[in-house]
């Protein structure tokens, strides 16, 4: 059983479009302060339950690589720019993230699984992501004041980079 937790937490470092958010999501967090860690952090939690629990809905499998890549790169546009968002926007990137994040990490359908052994999978990607936001918000949050915040805004550059240039390679013909 221990097995399929440990599995499940290593679903999101699996999917580079899954990295890509939380890293930005998690230092957009820190960059706004800890009133929006505390707030983003439950939503995040909530949305991503919501999402695990919509991967047993067989109707709602799709790919969400190419929203989620776009919703990197807007929040590392915002880390770039260093704007003071309001807090509901950050609690909203977050829950979009954390439900597409959750349907993407639907785990493998084998003949035979039983249900247990899914929910702990499951329960394992829940707590690899939440506690991967809060330790990148809560760095982000002691990065936010080193040399004026540059630190977080060139990180919020490669950001937007990174998930650009992942979103590219989603185009080029296989």
């Amino acid at each position: 059983m221990t097995n399929f937790f440990i599995q499940g937490m290593g679903t999101p470092w699996q999917i580079p479009a899954h990295i890509v958010v939380l890293v930005g999501l998690g230092l957009l967090l820190g960059q706004q302060g800890f009133a929006a860690v505390r707030a983003g952090l439950l939503v995040f939690v909530l949305s991503v339950l919501i999402g695990l629990g919509l991967t047993r809905v067989p109707a709602l499998t799709w790919d969400g690589s190419m929203v989620l890549l776009t919703l990197a790169g807007v929040t590392g546009i915002l880390l770039a720019l260093r704007l003071e968002l309001p807090l509901w926007l950050g609690a909203v990137l977050t829950g979009v993230g954390g439900v597409l994040i959750g349907m993407g990490s639907a785990p493998l359908m084998i003949p035979g699984l039983n249900a247990l052994k899914i929910y702990t999978e499951l329960a394992g990607t829940a707590v690899s992501t939440s506690v991967t936001l809060l330790a990148l918000a809560l760095l982000a949050s002691l990065l936010r004041t080193l040399l004026n915040g540059i630190v977080l805004r060139v990180l919020g550059s490669w950001v937007a980079a990174s998930a650009l240039m992942v979103l590219a390679l989603l185009f080029v013909p296989h």
